[in-house]
C-alpha cells in the first residue's frame, strides 16, 4: 500500500497563486471597468477668469491652444472671448452685500471646444478631466492663469 505524502505549500506555490490572481485581476478590470474604447464627442466648455487687469484680456485669442498648468497636451482650443467689468463683492453695515465694479479689471470668459472621451465624472482630454466648477491653473501662448470652468456642453 503506497502513502500519500502530504505536501506543505511553498513560496513558489504563493507566487504561482499570486500570478494568476494578478492575471485576473488585470482582466476582470479592463472588461468590467473599462470595456473597449470609448467614442470621443465634441465639447465646448467655458473658463472664467475673475479679476484680472483688462489689459492682459487681449493675451488669449481665438484659436490659441490651451494646456494645463502641468501637461504637454493641449485640452482644447478657444473658439471665442469675451469680458466683462470685474466686481468685488463686500458687504455694507447690516451685513447686506455690496457689489462694487473694480476699475482697471475684468472678469474674462475663454470658450474653448475640444474631442473629449465622456465619463460618469466628466469629460476627459488627454488625461485631464474637465468638470464644471472645477478650477484648475491653464497655461495660453501668452497668458497663465487660473481660472473656473463654469459650463461644459456637447458640441452637437
Amino acid at each position: 500500500m503506497t502513502q500519500e505524502r502530504k505536501r506543505k505549500p511553498n513560496i513558489i506555490d504563493f507566487v504561482i497563486l499570486l500570478a494568476i490572481l494578478a492575471v485576473l485581476a488585470a482582466v476582470l478590470y479592463r472588461v468590467i471597468l473599462h470595456p473597449g474604447h470609448q467614442e470621443a464627442v465634441r465639447i465646448r466648455y467655458v473658463l472664467e477668469v475673475p479679476q484680472i487687469q483688462t489689459e492682459f484680456c487681449s493675451k488669449v485669442a481665438a484659436r490659441d491652444f490651451v494646456y494645463p498648468f502641468q501637461g504637454v497636451d493641449d485640452i482644447g482650443i478657444v473658439t471665442a472671448t469675451s469680458t466683462a467689468p470685474a466686481h468685488f463683492k463686500g458687504a455694507d453695515k447690516e451685513g447686506n452685500p455690496v457689489y462694487t465694479e473694480m476699475e482697471g479689471f475684468s472678469t474674462l470668459y475663454i470658450t474653448i471646444e475640444a474631442d473629449a472621451v465622456q465619463s460618469d465624472t466628466g469629460f476627459e482630454i488627454n488625461g485631464q478631466m474637465i468638470r464644471a466648477g472645477e478650477v484648475r491653473a491653464v497655461q495660453f501662448p501668452q497668458l497663465y492663469c487660473e481660472a473656473e470652468c463654469i459650463r461644459v456642453d456637447v458640441v452637437e
